[in-house]
C-alpha cells in the first residue's frame, strides 16, 4: 500500500474481505492528506493482522510512530493508536530493500519536510510512486528521472496546470507538463496522472490531459487519469489498484 489517504479506508474493508492479514504501508511523507485516511483502516483494528509501516527515517528526533499517535490523539480522534487492536511496526526506509519477493528502492524528491518515492520491481515489472514533487530546476532533476527510468506504470503526481504554476511556485508540486515530459525522457510505458488539485473538476482535468498530450509526442507511452478504484494490471500477477487520496 502506498500512502494512507482516504482512499485506504475502501481498500480496508476490501482486505478484510478477502482475509488478507499481512500488509506493508509505504509513507512517503507525513503530510494530513497522505496520513488521514488511516483511523478509518479497519486492518488496523484486527488482533490477527500485522501491518508493517514503512517511513523515511527521523535521525534524532521523535521515534517512527510519532505521526500516527499525532493523528489518533484527542480531541481529533477518539481512538489512540495504542488502543488498536494490530500488530503494527514500524520500519526505517533505507534507500534499497526486499519486502518478501519485491525490491524496494526509495529517492527524495522536492517537497516541503521532504518526501520519497518509491520504486517497487517484481518479477520483471516495476512500478514507481512518485508524489509530491516540485522539479529542482538543475542536476537534481537528472536522477529523479533516472530513479523512474523504464517503469511498467508510474504513478507521477501532476496538481497544476502551466499557469497555476507560476502563481505556486515552491509549494511542492508538479505541473501535468512535467509528469509528461520527465516521463518520456525516462523511457515509462505507462503514466498514471493524480494528486489532482481539489479544484480541478473531472471535465477540467480530461480537457487538461487532452491538451497536453497534444502538446506532446509520446510514441509507446500510455497516459491516463488516475481514477478511484481503477486496476492497472502489469502482467506476472501484478496488478495496482489506484485509490483517491
Amino acid at each position: 500500500m502506498l500512502d494512507a489517504g482516504t482512499g485506504i479506508r475502501e481498500l480496508g474493508l476490501e482486505l478484510e474481505r478477502q482475509g488478507v492479514t499481512r500488509m506493508d504501508l509505504l509513507i512517503s511523507h507525513c503530510h494530513m492528506d497522505h496520513l488521514q485516511g488511516f483511523p478509518f483502516f479497519v486492518p488496523s483494528y484486527n488482533p490477527h493482522t500485522h501491518i508493517h509501516i514503512h517511513l523515511a527515517p527521523r535521525g534524532a528526533g521523535p521515534p517512527l510512530s510519532e505521526p500516527f499517535h499525532r493523528l489518533m490523539e484527542e480531541p481529533t480522534f477518539p481512538v489512540p493508536f495504542h488502543h488498536l487492536g494490530a500488530n503494527i511496526q514500524f520500519h526505517e526506509v533505507n534507500g534499497d530493500t526486499r519486502l518478501g519477493d519485491v525490491r524496494l528502492r526509495s529517492h527524495p524528491v522536492n517537497h516541503p519536510g521532504g518526501c520519497l518515492a518509491f520504486r517497487l520491481e517484481y518479477r520483471g515489472r516495476t512500478l514507481v510512486y512518485l508524489t509530491d514533487h516540485e522539479p529542482y530546476g538543475g542536476p537534481k532533476d537528472d536522477a529523479v528521472r533516472e530513479f523512474t527510468r523504464g517503469a511498467d506504470l508510474l504513478i507521477r503526481e501532476a496538481q497544476y496546470t502551466l499557469a497555476e504554476y507560476q502563481r505556486k511556485r515552491g509549494w511542492g508540486h508538479s505541473t501535468f507538463d512535467d509528469a509528461v515530459t520527465d516521463a518520456v525522457a525516462a523511457g515509462v510505458k505507462k503514466l498514471a496522472l493524480f494528486h489532482h488539485d481539489p479544484e480541478h473538476a473531472d471535465q477540467f482535468l480530461e480537457r487538461e490531459l487532452i491538451e497536453v498530450q497534444s502538446r506532446h509526442h509520446t510514441p509507446g507511452m500510455e497516459i491516463f487519469l488516475a481514477r478511484e478504484g481503477d486496476f492497472v494490471e502489469l502482467g506476472v500477477e501484478l496488478g495496482v489498484e489506484l485509490a483517491s487520496e
